[in-house]
């Protein structure tokens, strides 16, 4: 099994992994392959494939299954499927993602959100923190945490992270329709270029309240400024409450999770899959073993109450989980009844690669400097529709 999964709360996941393949009387072995985004995971992957290196089964995001699946390098999990009703218990949006022209070829065993706030609890109570509903309070609540001397926003420098801090912003000012029918539909109207603008104004906004240091950071960094005490909040997947999880750290009393402003009733998601390669040798007895276990209640409950994520499934039971993630199944439940459940820009799960590639250099751009607002959201409706650089 190959995977991306190396930080300490992402192992803790693969251990639980292993323990029920070990139990189950199956052979375990992982290859982790490290680096923060998923293009050099897949250049790794293919090197390895090329030397004939092939393992089971690897992890996989998103609009990726369906680029693999259309190469025709994936077994189909359909008898699987069929047989424990996979279409009865995953959300619709992750199945539009396992799934391509109708057949399974990945298996989501987990839900990740995005527009999460993770606050420090500490320097929350100590600067009268009160959990923000508007854009207007975020603003505010920011600005305290900056007179207290605090680095309020914590960030990294690498491009998914500041377009996963823009999808939030885009989708509490344009709201769901406007976030579906531009990143889901690629469909952009008559008035979005104006809205995409002010989403950029809001940006450079929060600009004023992120380290001097940022350009040398990556996402972990943050999370670890965060936990430190030295920063307030931090906007990013559900992976941070991972991350806590793993420093035995306790939501209410360590820090809180907060969805970000205007974004209530939303769900931004990212699912980690795993798709079957086709030229491995294991046999097809143990591939379908394999699928099975990571689909099996028990598993992903116990998976994700160490990585911070939720099951990929609607009949999850709530109980064993913490506070943020019995919010986090709830609110799942919720977006999937409303079709308020929605795929991550920054994390894949939105629209194909060559899209997510183009609009990552346009954030990455405007956050460093380089693209005005206008220039910035002119830029990104043309890639939006497809005839736009990158």
């Amino acid at each position: 099994m190959a995977h991306w999964w190396v930080s300490p709360g992402e192992q803790a996941g693969i251990t639980v992994i292993r323990n029920y393949a070990e139990r189950a009387g199956m052979q375990f072995t992982d290859t982790a392959i490290p680096g923060s985004g998923t293009a050099r995971y897949y250049e790794s992957l293919n090197d390895q494939l090329a030397t004939g290196q092939i393992p089971t089964a690897s992890q996989v995001i998103g609009y990726d299954i369906h680029l693999w699946a259309k190469q025709g390098r994936l077994a189909t999990m359909d008898a699987v499927a069929r047989d424990e009703e996979w279409d009865e218990v995953i959300p619709f949006a992750l199945q539009q993602l396992s799934k391509y022209e109708g057949h399974w070829y990945a298996v989501p065993f987990n839900v990740h959100s995005t527009n999460w706030l993770w606050v420090n609890q500490r320097q929350f109570e100590a600067i009268g923190g009160q959990e923000p509903d508007t854009w207007t309070d975020f603003i505010a609540l920011l600005t305290r945490a900056k007179q207290a001397g605090l680095t309020a926003l914590a960030i990294g420098n690498e491009s998914w992270e500041q377009t996963l801090l823009f999808e939030s912003v885009a989708a509490g000012l344009g709201g769901v329709t406007f976030y579906r029918r531009n990143f889901l539909e690629l469909s952009p109207q008559p008035g979005d270029q104006d809205i995409f603008q002010h989403v950029f104004a809001r940006m450079r906004q929060l600009q004023a309240f992120v380290d001097n240091n940022y350009h040398r950071m990556v996402w972990s960094d943050a999370t670890r400024q965060l936990q430190n005490g030295k920063a307030l909040l931090q906007v990013q997947g559900s992976w941070v409450d991972g991350e806590f999880t793993a420093r035995n750290l306790k939501p209410g009393s360590d820090y809180q999770c907060f969805r970000f402003p205007d974004t209530q009733g939303m769900v931004l998601f990212n699912a980690d899959q795993y798709m079957l390669l086709n030229d491995s040798k294991t046999p097809e007895t143990t591939r379908r073993k394999l699928t099975s276990l990571l689909m099996n209640r028990d598993l992903q409950r116990d998976v994700n109450l160490v990585s911070g994520a939720i099951p990929a499934r609607v009949d999850a039971p709530r109980k064993a989980f913490g506070a943020c993630g019995r919010k986090a199944i709830s609110d799942m439940r919720n977006a999937n009844m409303r079709r308020t459940l929605m795929g991550s820009v920054a994390m894949g799960n939105a629209h194909p690669a060559s899209v997510k590639e183009a609009v990552y250099r346009i954030v990455a751009d405007h956050f460093r400097g380089n693209l005005n607002d206008r220039q910035a959201s002119d830029q990104l409706i043309q890639a939006l529709l497809g005839t736009g650089p990158g």
